[in-house]
């Protein structure tokens, strides 16, 4: 008896036809992968025109696609989208033709109009879509004109409904105005999707928008590390409100981010864990200052790092040290909401070698025996360590700097001597000194004669340091409730 023929099912692909507007088309292609494949795996190729998601026919269930829709608090008209207007039965049969039906010319359906949220691209006004087409009708939205509203097919709005979804909404409120953002991840030209896109989806900071929007796109990398998608950037839309709702300016397009997912990528692709626990320390760092008590110069941190995050250069690490010392030493005597997680941020020297390499990969290493030297010697002088650190920023050249060090080396050895009850001796501290010094002086063609290199490597030696201050006990008071680790954030810092 011949043994029986093996099951082919031919896999089904749909069509999405890009716009050009870039979160409109982004949430399509999501809505359009999740209606047809859900928890299963869709393949999607980038054809140029169009994408092209692929995958086996699956049954679906419409209650699921509405569980997720109803995430956006819908209004009825989009809800109608998903349903017949006849017998109100879901729409799959429409929506499947419509989908692979490759030629665009003989997609059919009723228009609908899009809301600003879609993209805000697609309103009225000098940033409606092709707004030269009639020029004599360019209107601001609050004119209340109506004839610039952009429309599609219904399906491709249900779809960007559904995409839409799956956004991270991003907000930043201040007493004149309330920044409102959604954000979407935007992939390689050709990938896997399968299962949900399941991340954290609502991130504010009180540093603004900005800050928020990095924070938000650094979590939901670190959230999908398991998934391996390649994320290469996001997309975004976002409008900016005042007191009364009254809109202000809006925008779209890409956050620009492309450093940071290639970072990530690539920590996946080697399965390179220090680099993965740095980016977890920040977005812990992010996570911990997100109150609107937040003080000034913690949220002005904030801002640096996530400068740093789309960018890495010196400025910005140079700057990041510069506010975490002054937050350090100020935290002794006052209470700053926010000091904590200043502490917390690269905490630890894993953490600033990761740094040096995103900055500058030839520089030479710390020496970890200088810097726990010079951090010892800090501590011994509660009152007055900010000064000399304040001298060590200054300092112009490497000779300078080594110079420096040396001597705060050298009055810490003899001080601690004192403090253990030894018969103090100038002479052994000043050799001990300077042998430490030589371990800097040794590394100094490398450094002198490019000033950014020595900038940068100035910046990582004395986060380095910082990295090992020890709090003194007004400063672990300093912390705040709102500043405290969760139980949950400590054990991923203790995983990373």
């Amino acid at each position: 008896m011949p043994l029986p023929k093996a099951l082919q099912i031919q896999p089904r692909a749909y069509i999405v036809y890009k716009t050009g507007i870039a979160f409109y088309d982004v949430a399509r292609l999501i809505g359009v992968a999740h209606l047809f494949f859900g928890t299963a795996s869709a393949e999607v190729e980038d054809r140029g025109a169009y994408w092209e998601v692929r995958g086996m026919p699956v049954n679906r269930d419409e209650n699921q696609i509405m569980w997720t829709v109803e995430r956006l608090n819908p209004t009825d008209t989009e809800r109608n989208l998903f349903y017949s207007d006849r017998n109100r039965s879901f729409q799959w049969n429409d929506f499947q033709t419509f989908f692979l039906e490759s030629d665009l010319g003989r997609r059919r359906g009723r228009k609908e109009a899009l809301k600003a949220e879609y993209d805000v691209a697609l309103q009225i006004g000098t940033r409606g879509f092709d707004p030269l087409a009639k020029y004599e009708i360019l209107a601001p939205r609050s004119t209340g004109e109506t004839r610039k509203k952009y429309k599609d097919f219904y399906q491709e709005v249900a779809m960007a409904t559904l995409g839409r979804a799956f956004a991270a909404r991003v907000t930043s409120r201040t007493r004149r105005q309330t920044d409102e953002m959604y954000i979407l991840p935007v992939f390689k030209e050709r990938f896997v999707l399968s299962g949900f896109l399941d991340y954290q989806r609502s991130f504010s900071h009180p540093a603004g928008g900005w800050v928020a929007a990095v924070f938000a796109s650094l979590s939901i990398l670190l959230d999908l590390t398991a998934k391996k998608l390649p994320v290469v950037d996001f997309t975004y839309t976002q409008e900016v409100k005042g007191p009364r709702r009254q809109p202000i300016f809006s925008r779209s397009g890409y956050l620009g981010l492309e450093w940071l997912c290639n970072t990530w990528q690539k920590a996946i692709q080697e399965n390179d864990q220090n680099t993965l626990s740095l980016l977890r320390n920040i977005r812990s760092f992010l996570e911990q200052t997100r109150s609107q008590n937040t003080e000034e110069r913690v949220q002005s941190l904030a801002r640096w790092v996530a400068d740093f995050l789309a960018n890495p250069n010196v400025d910005a690490l140079t700057m990041i040290e510069r506010l975490k010392a002054r937050i350090l030493a100020a935290s002794q005597s006052q209470n700053i909401s926010g000091a904590f997680a200043a502490n917390r941020l690269l905490n630890r020297s894993e953490f600033i070698k990761e740094v040096g390499k995103m900055v500058q990969s030839n520089l030479p290493e710390v020496p970890w025996q200088v810097s726990e030297a010079l951090a010892r010697a800090l501590a011994l002088d509660e009152k007055g360590w900010m000064n000399q650190f304040t001298r060590l920023e200054n300092a112009t050249n490497f000779s300078q700097f080594v110079q420096q060090i040396e001597h705060i080396i050298s009055r810490g050895l003899y001080r601690e001597q004192q403090e253990q009850g030894q018969q103090p001796d100038i002479r052994r501290a000043l050799t001990r000194a300077k042998d430490l010094a030589n371990k800097l002086r040794e590394m100094s063609e490398a450094l002198q004669d490019d000033d950014k290199s020595f900038r940068t490597y100035k910046a990582i030696f004395l986060l380095d340091v910082l990295s090992r201050q020890r709090l003194t006990r007004s400063q672990c008071q300093s912390a705040t409730p709102e500043s405290v680790a969760t139980p949950d954030q400590t054990k991923t810092e203790k995983e990373g």
